[in-house]
């Protein structure tokens, strides 16, 4: 990997020595620019050398002049989105280079591990229910929906240009490798916004949260390294923090973006600061980004089999912090997967339901970030609960805007606890709006109630919108 780092930056060495302007991958034909917003361009020409840029929407053109190091960066304003394919020229000194088919309208960036970065495709072993057919059929969103990949990268310091990632049309040539979830989430974005939608894909399976922050942040961490030499001691190579910030999101994070989805935690189950970390990375975005109200969605960790078992709670605990995460940051939501599991995913920590997951944070982005009403917010959640001699009643929050729950009763995922702390299955029926009652007739006295709160115990109450009812406990 140190090699390929020192292949990159005599790469954009030689760049300079053939031509005037060098440019991120991202920056170039087919690119998608977010609507109505100053969006940022740059890269690299010779030091002090003045760089001019025509945007062919509005015969506009603003320079910028490079610094010592040859870096220059500037702000184009773009219009309302729509399908008309653009122009930008770059020009300096005798070089001029235009970029064609570039595209105006609603740019969001995927990061996280495995789970965003599984494409339509699916992994081996590990499909995507209905991939296949949106493959087929992804010539549809031709010219309305592209995707940049980024490739994982590993570096130990700041890297300028990803070695790929440059924007590709929707077709089946190219859908196979478009991450799934953030697939599914733009299909709904163009449908209902009706202009195109950029998907920057940039994730690592396996990575943690700390990977994604850099060595300042990092060496605050007393279980954890940040000198580079002995983060590279770690294995595996994924599990090393700074990597995936500096290898990639340090190389776009000059790029304009609506908004981030975010699906990761597998590999930080076990962190007990875990929402610390993850509060600490939305504003570590939102100052390198520009944009201190940036919007971030994030995916719960679904169900899953960990070391401690389907009865073991490690992955449940992750998923609480996750949502104190959301909710204790502002401009910030979450979308629960308690449902999305087959009965024989247990030991897939790829499940298949890749097409709720994206959807599912289209209606929250639909609703919280472009204001349309028709569709829900937040999911179900826990709002209090009431012991009625050996039964329980719990209410919740965020039913009525979900339009009720989607079933009354084979309700799965409930338990109920004693005195004793032992627990046990609960029956569940749903009781008015926005209630649910629970007995077991295991528990006599009943003080405590959770819900999908194990490694494995999926749930399936849902609003009938689709949104998941969140998991939680009541003990501590």
């Amino acid at each position: 990997m140190k090699k390929f780092f020192i292949i990159t930056c005599l790469l954009l060495t030689g760049a300079f020595a053939s031509a005037q302007i060098a440019l991120p991958s991202q920056i170039g034909d087919y690119m998608v620019l977010q609507q109505n917003a100053r969006a940022r361009l740059w890269g690299w020409a010779p030091a002090g050398a003045a760089v001019a840029v025509t945007t062919s929407w509005n015969n506009a053109t603003y320079t910028a002049r490079a610094d010592a190091s040859g870096a220059w960066e500037l702000a184009v304003t773009t219009p309302e989105g729509g399908y008309a394919e653009q122009t930008v020229t770059l020009a300096c000194g005798k070089e001029k280079l235009t970029l064609e088919h570039v595209l105006i309208g609603e740019v969001w960036l995927g990061s996280g591990q495995s789970n965003m970065e599984m494409p339509l495709r699916g992994f081996d072993n590990c499909p995507v229910e209905g991939g296949t057919q949106e493959i087929a059929l992804s010539g549809r969103y031709k010219g309305r929906i592209r995707f940049a990949t980024l490739p994982k990268t590993e570096v130990y310091a700041p890297l300028k240009i990803t070695d790929g990632g440059s924007w590709k049309e929707s077709y089946p040539e190219n859908a196979p490798e478009f991450g799934a979830a953030a697939w599914f989430f733009a299909k709904n974005l163009t449908e209902v916004l009706d202009v195109p939608v950029g998907i920057v894909n940039n994730a690592w399976g396996g990575s943690r949260v700390e990977g994604w922050l850099p060595r300042e942040i990092v060496s605050d961490y007393p279980d954890l390294p940040s000198d580079s030499l002995d983060v590279r001691k770690m294995e595996p190579q994924w599990h090393r923090p700074t990597v995936m910030y500096y290898g990639q999101w340090f190389p776009v994070r000059n790029y304009t973006f609506k908004g981030v989805i975010w699906y990761q935690g597998e590999s930080n189950v076990g962190q007990p600061d875990y929402a610390l970390r993850m509060e600490t990375m939305i504003a570590l975005w939102r100052r390198e980004n520009g944009n201190k109200e940036l919007p971030v969605y994030q995916v719960e960790i679904a169900p899953f089999l960990y070391g401690d078992g389907p009865d073991g709670i490690s992955s449940a605990l992750l998923r609480e912090q996750q949502r104190l995460s959301a909710r204790g940051t502002e401009n910030c939501w979450i979308v629960s997967t308690a449902d999305l599991v087959l009965p024989y995913e247990g030991p897939n920590i790829h499940p298949a339901k890749k097409r709720e997951v994206g959807e599912r944070l289209s209606y929250l982005a639909l609703k919280n970030t472009y204001g349309k009403w028709m569709f829900p917010g937040a999911a179900p959640c826990y709002r209090s609960m009431e012991v009625k001699g050996n039964e329980v009643f719990v209410l919740m929050d965020n039913v009525r805007e979900n339009g009720g729950f989607n079933r009354m009763e084979d309700i799965r995922g409930f338990e109920l606890c004693g005195p004793d702390g032992v627990w046990h299955p609960a029956m569940a029926w749903v009781m008015g709006m926005d209630g649910v009652k629970l007995y077991s007739p295991e528990v006599d006295v009943p003080v405590a109630v959770r819900y999908a709160f194990r490694n494995w115990l999926p749930g399936n109450l849902t609003g009938a919108s689709g949104l998941a009812v969140e998991p939680f406990r009541t003990d501590q």
